[in-house]
């Protein structure tokens, strides 16, 4: 029965071909499109990614993707920092403004505002320039596409600058980063004064970084942190 099967199957020479090339290219699609789906699905954690200096993530409860923060209170980080096993906890500001170049071109930022004495969150792949140079006066590190946005067809070079909310920012770094789920230029700046580069708010806290003592379980950890406030890895 099988050798007969076999001779149906194989026995038209241009439908046996044809059926091969039609499940191939079915497997083919299928393949492509899930591994689209999963690509956009990867990139809407890019910057939770990138940032591997914490273990926790502390955010609003109601927060439920990276790209739409409601913002806590300064309060809620002097009591996570009150919490048994905590090593160290710093706060993350994200926010989006718009930056405008010297000739005009503008664009809608995903901007970082990192802990201004720690410099927890700092973009690892530096291309050019040291992420330690964040400490200076006005200074932001941009990600190489987001450069290419603001500065197309010239050369990476630091120094360049940029306007946000009538304020300046100094390029002193270029970086690469995982792509973002929006199209976006990407900037590293401190804390204070990625506050000054958006318009004020009264609460303008967007996550807390968290660093557990050695040998605490995050679990653990997680449970004991000041409710109503939520954690994510």
């Amino acid at each position: 029965m099988n050798f007969v099967a076999l001779k149906m199957l194989t026995g038209d020479r241009g439908k046996y071909l044809g059926l091969i090339f039609t499940v191939a290219f079915s497997s083919f699609l299928i393949a492509h499109q899930c591994s689209i789906f999963a690509g956009i699905l990867d990139r809407t954690r890019s910057q939770i990614k990138d940032i591997t200096d914490a273990d926790l993530w502390v955010m609003d409860p109601h927060t439920e993707y990276f790209d739409e923060v409601n913002a806590l209170t300064d309060n809620d980080l002097y009591r996570i920092r009150g919490v048994s096993g905590v090593k160290w906890a710093v706060p993350l500001f994200k926010g989006n403004p718009r930056a405008k170049a010297p000739d005009g071109k503008f664009r809608v930022m995903i901007m970082l505002g990192l802990d201004d004495a720690t410099l927890a969150g700092t973009p690892r792949k530096m291309i050019l320039g040291s992420a330690e140079d964040l400490r200076q006066p006005d200074a932001a590190i941009i990600d190489a596409a987001g450069y290419q946005r603001l500065f197309p067809d010239q050369p990476p070079q630091l120094g360049k600058t940029i306007e946000m909310n009538d304020h300046c920012a100094r390029l002193v770094g270029i970086c690469d980063t995982s792509a973002p789920f929006l199209t976006a230029p990407v900037l590293f700046t401190r804390y204070s004064q990625a506050l000054n580069y958006v318009s004020r708010e009264r609460n303008l806290l967007s996550f807390v970084l968290v660093k557990p003592e050695p040998n605490v379980p995050i679990p653990e950890l997680a449970s004991g942190l000041p409710k109503p406030r939520a954690w994510k890895r």
